[in-house]
């Protein structure tokens, strides 16, 4: 199995369905994948209108969990099932634009150096949303990004730049990331202390500690809601996020 491709739905089963449909639809035939479906607990009619709806399709998989795991949780619920060679989790308010995989599988067979990945992301007006951005740090609350930018020692590129070539970042996002699997391994893949928020710069800085370079390619591109699963204007999800900082 060359990658393993897990995505969590969470009472949002339309968005799925429209993320696995572009995922058959774009990616190259004769890379072998598998989709990992993981439900987070969602209710019984969203559940069902999925698995009625689904593609019937040997490479569709889903496991339903009674409750809702989060993020990290509900994404290592699909590593657990996965057989990958490489991981891509992709949140399920996303489409792909193109064939995601090849221009993935293709950097990372010829850059062993490389631990994780991502791609060019688009809100539906066509428009680059960014897809990267720094670690946090009092150095760069105070003193703003572009001064860490310029003092860095790779001298990050600045998520508003749309790339035109595979540039090293600090941390992609949480809606697109691509694994090696033996790296995902060795970093012990997603902290399931953080439920939702911050797991992208937790999972992206401890890659760089294990001495992967993580990197955004120009080619692969998805179009993504930007919490089109979540509730806009939920205080629970500030709070949460401000959970999350504070143990990041």
């Amino acid at each position: 199995m060359d990658v393993s491709i897990i995505t969590i739905n969470y009472n949002s089963s339309i968005l799925t369905l429209k993320l696995v449909n572009s995922i058959l639809e774009k990616v190259d035939s004769e890379i072998l994948y598998e989709i990992i479906i993981i439900d987070n607990g969602s209710n019984k009619e969203d559940y069902e209108k999925l698995i009625s709806s689904l593609p019937i399709d040997d490479r569709i998989k889903i496991k339903k969990n009674e409750v809702n795991n989060g993020f990290s949780g509900g994404n290592m619920d699909g590593y657990e099932q996965s057989l990958g060679e490489y991981l891509l989790f992709i949140n399920n308010d996303c489409e792909c634009k193109n064939d995601v995989l090849s221009p993935l599988i293709s950097f990372m067979l010829d850059n062993k150096s490389a631990g994780l990945l991502t791609g060019k992301v688009r809100g539906h007006d066509g428009k680059y949303t960014g897809t990267h951005k720094l670690f946090p740090s009092i150095i760069k609350s105070i003193l703003g990004n572009e001064f860490v930018r310029l003092i860095s020692k790779h001298n990050f590129v600045s998520p508003k730049e749309e790339i035109t070539k595979p540039m090293k970042v600090q941390v992609v996002t949480g809606a697109f990331m691509f694994f090696r699997r033996d790296v995902f391994i060795e970093v012990d893949g997603f902290d399931k202390r953080f439920f939702l928020y911050c797991e992208e710069e937790d999972v992206s800085k401890r890659v760089w500690d294990y001495g992967r370079e993580v990197y955004v390619l120009p080619e692969p591109e998805i179009i993504h809601e930007h919490g089109g699963s979540c509730k806009p204007n939920d205080k629970n999800l500030r709070n949460e996020y401000y959970i999350s900082y504070k143990k990041l």
